[in-house]
This record gives C-alpha cells, structure tokens and sequence, in this order.
C-alpha cells in the first residue's frame, strides 16, 4: 500500500523543498519507518550549504531519525511491525576487502553502489524505506523505555566514537578538538571518558558554554586569541602540546592547525569533511622528525554503531543535553538555518 509522504529535498545550495510524494511499499529485505524524531547534523548544514559530492540533486536530507516500523518487506519478519527502531546510514557488505579486515566504513561496494548501502538522507520525512542492507546489518529495535529523541543520537554518537578510536587516547592525556559544535562537543564528552585533559577551541560563546558542561577543561574563543596554536601548545604538556588533536570544523586552514598543535609523537585525527578537491599543505620534515600520526575518520563500523546504541540506551550520554528546540517538518529549512547560525547545538524535527 503506498503511502503519501512529506519530504525535504534539496536541489542545491540553500534550495530546499517539502514536497509530497508517495512511497512505495518496502522492496525485498526492507523495512518502512514512521519517523517520529529526526536531529539536524553538521553534515545536512554542510550538505543545504553545497551539497554533497557522491550525489545528484534533487534527494533527501536527513540522516538522524528513529521511530516505528510499519511495513515490512519480503523476507523480513513481519512480528517487526509496530516496533520502535533505529538504524545506522549506512552498513558494509561483510565480504569485500575492508570488511574483512573489520573496515566496513570503507567498504568497496559502498562506493560502486553508494544508493544501496549508504542512506544518507530521507529522515526529514514522514516515512522512509531503509535499504536491506542496512536493515540486515545495523537495525536496532529498542523499548518503550528509551525515547525516540535519544534513539535518534545512535548515528553522531557511532561517528565520534570512531574518530575517538583513532584518536587512541589513554588515561592522562591532553586532548585538543578544535570545533564545539554537535561533533566537537560528543568528542569533548567521549575524550572526557576516556580519562583525558580537554582542550575546546571555537569562537562561538554558547558552545563553549555548553563545552565546558560537557567536562572541557580549558576553553579558547579562537577569535580572542591573536596566535591559536602557539596558546593551544603553551596548555598542553609544559608548552610541547597536545597528545591527541581532533579536528571537528570541516576546513582545511584547521585541518593544517590541527597538525601544528600536536606534540612530538602526536595524533591529529582529520574528522571535519573538507570541501571537495580541497588540499592541504604538510611540513614533510615535522611530519617526519617529530613522527606525527596523522588519520582521516569517516563514518561507523558496524561495532562502533552497536557500542553508540549501548552508551545511550544505558544513559550514559543524554539526548537533551543537545537538542536545543523543537521544528515541525514544515520547517525543516529554518531548523537547518538556525543549526547554522549556531543558535543552537542540534535541532529535532518532528513530523
């Protein structure tokens, strides 16, 4: 029975639309979500801003969301029907290269069949299909007893706990994570449990406000100080800096800053999305006399998924302590501009 549907789609740069379309019934191994709860994310902002570079508008946005199945498609049990459930955006093939290697954020098939196994929008809607592969690998029923608002953090929480992991940070260290909005802020919470001193570099007040709630330890307003990375150093390690730095902006003059401030011995994790065919420039004799670790980050694996789903499924970290208000679907395009703005840290967007 198809369905009609209210969705955002975007057909370029601050171009975004709510439209009404039907959806089809769930094809073989899938699964039809009535979303109750959908989260604005730096990566939608990125996304309304410039769009993204493995698609073609018009599509969805969205990537956020929980709720409760209401359709299921062949060979999906049906007892699935009227439960409460969150899914990643995306899941490996278990086959391929990487996956076998336990890299199934880098699966090759996720980059021949992007549209199969990455569902990377849809979740400002009403109801959304989600992929079978998805559903094969990375669906997550959860009770009553868990709102669909801390559901919904499953996806942000799996990101930062993989750039957490290649951040490789023990008990004692310095951290410096350079960006306090929705990610810069999990970071600052995540590296907090991990045991480490947190540094937060961001220029906007509110965020560092909220920086400091979540256990950052120093806070710079980044336009307050004339020589960022030099104070950044002199904070961390007796001046030499420190242990760990995150990049958590999306720019490459950061992604080039972030490398300055590391100490000896260092790890700088690149997690920020840079524009496309953007370069960055890399002193070759630091990076090998002072024996930096320099990482990308991207996405989840599937554990790193499980593990987020755990954290908030036991608490230990809280949906309201990000959602700064409340939009209907209608206004999915003023809770992207105010996401933007910085007027807040994340927006839910109910339909």
């Amino acid at each position: 029975m198809k369905r009609t549907n209210k969705i955002a789609m975007w057909y370029g740069p601050f171009d975004l639309r709510m439209e009404e379309r039907s959806i089809e019934d769930p094809g073989p191994g899938e699964v039809q979500i009535e979303i109750k709860c959908a989260l604005t994310c730096g990566t939608d902002v990125k996304t309304y801003k410039r769009g993204y570079p493995f698609r073609q508008s018009p599509y969805s946005l969205g990537h956020e969301f929980s709720g409760i199945i209401v359709a299921v498609g062949e060979g999906v049990d049906p007892e699935l029907i009227g439960k409460r459930a969150v899914t990643s955006n995306g899941a490996g093939c278990q086959y391929c290269f990487y996956c076998k290697r336990g890299l199934d954020n880098l699966c090759e098939k996720i980059e021949s069949n992007f549209d199969e196994f990455v569902q990377m929008g849809g979740g400002f809607a009403r109801y959304i299909n989600v992929h079978a592969s998805i559903v094969k690998q990375n669906l997550m029923v959860f009770p009553e007893s868990m709102s669909f608002e801390q559901a919904a953090m499953v996806e942000p929480v799996s990101v930062v706990l993989h750039g957490i992991n290649k951040a490789e940070i023990e008990i004692g260290n310095t951290v410096a994570i350079l960006g306090a909005g929705p990610i810069g802020l999990l970071m600052t919470q995540l590296a907090k449990l991990r045991g480490a001193s947190v540094i937060v570099v961001e220029k906007n007040e509110l965020r560092l406000k909220e920086a400091e709630k979540k256990g950052g330890d120093i806070l710079i307003n980044s336009d307050e100080v004339d020589d960022i990375v030099r104070f950044v150093k002199s904070n961390a390690n007796g001046g030499r800096g420190p242990d760990q730095v995150i990049e958590a902006v999306g720019l490459p003059e950061t992604w080039e800053m972030a490398i300055e401030m590391a100490r000896k011995g260092g790890i700088v994790v690149e997690f920020g999305g840079c524009p496309s065919d953007t370069k960055i420039a890399v002193d070759t004799k630091r990076l090998h006399y002072d024996e930096l670790t320099i990482k990308g980050s991207y996405s989840a694996t599937a554990y790193e998924t499980e593990l987020a789903f755990n954290l908030l499924s036991g608490g230990v970290i809280q949906s309201k302590d990000y959602i700064s208000g409340i939009y209907p679907l209608e206004k999915t395009k003023e809770a992207l501009d105010a996401h933007l703005s910085g007027k807040g840290i994340k927006f839910e967007i109910k339909p």
